[in-house]
């Protein structure tokens, strides 16, 4: 009890001199763990993330009993065993250390940064320890009423049936070169396990160039939906489709802001502290984020900080920007021979505004790029 209580008293000291930095730095904290998060498990919405990363920087400096309370709930949420949220909870601990020496130094403040990582050592190894008797009885029930439940007669298609009895209509959606193409529809027919939809000619052209076509869930369907693409008549504006099935998740719709593929060969520098540089090609480009595709890993890994410079032009500019940015590391993908850094940015005013001009360009370029695919089809 004497130890539980001389916690307390250091993260009660801890938490009442730096309550200026906890409130300043809690959605920063936020938005770094839920991208962490969706990183490592595309089955989480953006939302379920943030709710998580939430939910850990909210009870951080509170008793044991309560942190226990919330690793039963970040299991359950996250279906990872503890190792690994424990892995993810340490990345974003760093950087919450690294932010706190930050603000002090700014602020002039003493900092006490042994309270701080005391707090965090005792919350990541009660998150790390073994999964509690509570939490495995939960799961046994959770399992119990999940084999209890009612077998739900309506298949995608008798509910697209459904759909079309009631005059609704569902929405699409589609990437193309990253921009996002969505349209609402009218189903036409069901026949069998297909069904055909009238939809806009430029949603109709974007399905056919990428073979599938993805459908919102909405009031009548509970997940997100993918389908082939067979047939396309676009002097009926109709679509036909079949193979459906349900998606975890979706997410073309919790990128932030519009990515774009660029139709230059753009190479891009990334500087790492310590005088590292790996070079690569811009894969894609957006307000918040970019890619960069490399077969060079000098030591980059996930979290890493670097600062990154290309020259960013639109094939219709014969000037091009210089873009100078740090940024951060927040998924590494490794193919056969290759790496794709998938990075957050933090661009100044005058880079944002580079940046937001080539976007709105290629938008454009992109989009009658699509125009043109559709001429080929109606002359």
């Amino acid at each position: 009890m004497k130890n539980e209580a001389n916690r307390q008293l250091e993260k009660g000291e801890f938490f009442k001199n730096s309550a200026t930095f906890l409130k300043e730095f809690e959605p920063i904290y936020v938005e770094y763990l839920s991208s962490l998060c969706l990183s490592y498990d595309s089955a989480i919405s953006k939302d379920e993330a943030k709710a998580i990363a939430l939910s850990i920087y909210q009870n951080l400096f509170k008793c044991d009993i309560n942190i226990n309370g919330v690793r039963e709930d970040l299991l359950i949420k996250m279906r990872q065993d503890g190792v690994m949220i424990g892995f993810l909870i340490s990345r974003s601990m760093f950087y919450l250390i690294e932010n706190y020496i930050d603000f002090t130094k700014k602020r002039g403040i003493a900092p006490q940064v042994e309270l701080l990582i005391s707090c965090i050592s005792r919350f990541i190894n009660i998150i790390e320890g073994e999964v509690s008797t509570k939490l495995s009885a939960s799961i046994g029930e959770f399992d119990v009423q999940f084999n209890q439940l009612p077998v739900v007669s309506h298949t995608i298609i008798e509910t697209f049936q459904q759909i079309k009895d009631e005059g609704k209509r569902v929405q699409f959606l589609n990437l193309y070169q990253g921009v996002p193409i969505s349209c609402s529809a009218d189903i036409i027919a069901i026949e069998g396990e297909s069904v055909t939809f009238k939809t806009e000619r430029l949603q109709e052209i974007a399905m056919k160039l990428d073979g599938q076509a993805f459908i919102i869930k909405d009031d009548h369907f509970s997940k997100h939906i993918k389908a082939d693409s067979v047939y396309s008549n676009f002097i009926t504006n109709t679509v036909t489709l079949n193979n459906f099935i349900y998606l975890l998740n979706m997410p073309a719709l919790q990128r932030e802001s519009v990515r774009v593929h660029p139709n230059i060969v753009a190479t891009v520098y990334l500087h790492q502290f310590g005088g590292c540089e790996t070079s690569g090609r811009l894969y894609d480009l957006s307000m918040h984020g970019l890619g960069v595709l490399s077969s060079q890993n000098n030591g980059i890994f996930l979290g890493a900080k670097v600062f990154v410079s290309f020259d960013l032009s639109t094939a219709q500019e014969e000037s091009a920007d210089k873009i100078e940015v740090e940024a951060e590391v927040i998924n590494i993908i490794q193919y056969k021979d290759s790496y794709r850094y998938c990075m957050r940015i933090f661009p100044d005013i005058q880079t944002s505004e580079k940046i937001v001009h080539y976007i709105n360009q290629r938008e454009k370029e992109i989009i009658q790029n699509l125009e043109d695919e559709l001429k080929e089809y109606i002359i």
